[in-house]
């Protein structure tokens, strides 16, 4: 087992600090060493933010494209057995070290500040909110893990119960935001071009973590709604982000390393494999808003070698507008329509579903040439602005629900370049599943304000944030998605496609092999936090298969 932890904390540092030893595997990684500048005012230190989600190459495609995209239902990228809720070991490792190493980075930056001095309080903050939103993304992900401690170097963490963990997190944040409020005798780095994501700005961290706060919160909102409403009511009261500038991206990189250009760019352009638009979401994005579908619209993929292929016939009349600026018509027959969601691995790619019949990924190619150097969204304005509306719908903090729903599809409108917005909220046409934009029509399954508000948090995400879109469908069985078409039978009663019934839904990751083989005495224990068996079907903590899906199509 320690050569497996080690192997795992060295990866931040050949990335980050360049600290590791691979010859000297007793080494404890948790202890800094003498010739290691741990100051965080080190332009490497951008590696690390990198670190805190899968947004990189192999990882980028394997565990955000492949799994997270899928399970949300947001795009479809190929013929794998993941939509179908079978698992991959060596993905799922990925994201548990990943996890497990930047979050031990993290430690030994904390620890080696601390020691410092009152001088690196916004530089200890920083670390503190990108380890909870590194840790947050592992505990969502498998459930019970081990959250090292960077008050003490522990040999063999403790895997930790999600509900503990919350715990953690909100008081971290407490901290961080304390400190951040405090006077610094440094910048948080000492070039603010090292900081990737806010450029120093001390106040969008503040409101950042305040933000990371309201989501964790309504994360809670089934489990625990006292503790939702309390912190949900202290991140409102702190500041969260008010504007879109106050958004946290993440550039590409731009030094040649491997996933130097938006991933997606590279997956559909450099690679030639599409990323199509699910059945889900077409059914979400038609006629709702009653605007007109423009009939302009070309495959610009295949613009890039060729003449573009124009829109066929096979599209719906009404759409929403933001749709195809996100998606093309399909590559060769310029239809605009989505793949059915979780087709066997024997049918998906012959005959009626071949991927070049499908709408697919528009909005990376750019002026006609591939968005390389598209910005990857971390957290958007749009999204505190709806769960401000269900917080407040939910009578969790007051406010005007409507105002910030609408406010948040007035911004995703402005990020995506749509147009026809005041038509658009006062319309009352709806869409596959029921779901008008107008917040006060009620009328019909389907149309709930819940079912408005996380719709459109949904479409807002689209696409770098679907992490958030699958932890929604898991807490409240919204928005309305297409039940697989094929599932791992040994975990799914196939005969059940009820969408109203959460439990037809991908509800975790298991825990990579290496953890059963290595740690067995931790991860049993880890499976008795759980709850249930080490499979994709048992819940998390806060995930109490509620549902709030009333569309009947």
């Amino acid at each position: 087992m320690k050569t497996i932890k080690i192997l795992a904390a060295c990866s931040i540092f050949l990335f980050a600090f360049s600290a590791c030893d691979l010859t000297d595997l007793n080494e404890n990684p948790n202890n800094p060493t003498a010739d290691v500048d741990y100051n965080m005012n080190d332009a490497q230190l951008a590696a690390a933010l990198r670190k805190g989600i899968a947004m990189e190459g192999d990882d980028e495609q394997r565990v955000k494209s492949l799994m997270l995209d899928f399970y949300a239902q947001v795009a479809d990228g190929g013929n794998w057995n993941l939509k179908n809720y079978f698992m991959n070991d060596d993905w799922n490792n990925r994201m548990y070290k990943r996890v497990q190493s930047n979050i031990a980075g993290l430690n030994i930056v904390i620890r080696d500040l601390t020691e410092k001095g009152d001088e690196y309080k916004h530089s200890i903050a920083v670390a503190k909110i990108w380890r909870i939103f590194t840790a947050a993304s592992g505990f969502d992900y498998f459930g019970p893990i081990p959250l090292p401690k960077y008050t003490e170097v522990e040999a063999n963490p403790p895997y930790m119960t999600v509900k503990d963990a919350y715990a953690e997190f909100f008081r971290e944040l407490d901290e961080a935001v304390s400190m951040l409020d405090q006077s610094s005798g440094n910048n948080i780095f000492a070039d603010a071009a090292s900081d990737i994501v806010f450029k120093n700005s001390v106040e969008k961290w503040r409101k950042f973590a305040n933000s990371l706060r309201l989501r964790y919160a309504m994360r809670l909102s089934e489990v625990d709604p006292a503790t939702c409403a309390s912190e949900a009511a202290k991140a409102l009261a702190s500041g969260v982000m008010e504007e879109k500038a106050d958004a946290a991206k993440l550039p590409p990189k731009a030094n040649g390393d491997w996933g130097a250009d938006y991933n997606y760019t590279m997956f559909q352009i450099t690679w030639g494999g599409p990323l199509l638009m699910t059945s889900s979401f077409e059914k979400l994005v038609t006629n709702i808003g009653g605007v007109d579908f423009p009939t302009n619209i070309v495959n610009k993929r295949k613009g890039l070698t060729d003449a573009p292929t124009p829109l066929s016939g096979v599209h719906p009349e009404k759409v929403d507008p933001r749709a195809t600026i996100m998606f093309d018509p399909a590559y060769e027959s310029g239809d605009w329509k989505g793949m059915p969601y979780g087709l066997s691995s024997t049918v998906y790619g012959t005959e009626e579903y071949k991927t070049v019949l499908y709408a697919e990924f528009g909005y990376i190619i750019r002026d006609g040439a591939p968005y390389k150097s598209r910005p990857y969204d971390v957290f958007l304005y749009e999204e505190v602005c709806f769960l401000k509306a269900e917080a407040m719908l939910r009578g969790f903090v007051g406010g005007d629900a409507k105002s910030e729903y609408e406010k948040g599809v007035r911004a995703s409108f402005e990020t995506w370049g749509a147009q026809g917005i005041d038509d658009y909220l006062a319309s009352t046409a709806k869409n596959n599943a029921g779901t008008s934009a107008n917040y006060d029509d009620i009328a019909g399954d389907g149309n709930t304000q819940l079912e408005k508000i996380i719709t459109q948090k949904y479409l807002a995400a689209f696409p770098d944030v679907s992490f958030e879109s699958w932890n929604d469908k898991r807490r409240l069985n919204l928005p309305r998605l297409d039940v697989a078409i094929h599932r791992d039978e040994a975990q799914y009663n196939l005969s059940n496609t009820d969408i109203k019934d959460p439990k037809n839904f991908i509800k975790r990751i298991q825990y990579p092999q290496a953890e059963i083989a290595n740690n067995t005495a931790e991860y049993n224990k880890g499976v008795e936090l759980l709850g249930g068996k080490d499979v994709v079907s048992t819940p998390i903590w806060w995930d109490k298969n509620a549902n709030y899906c009333t569309s009947s199509k």
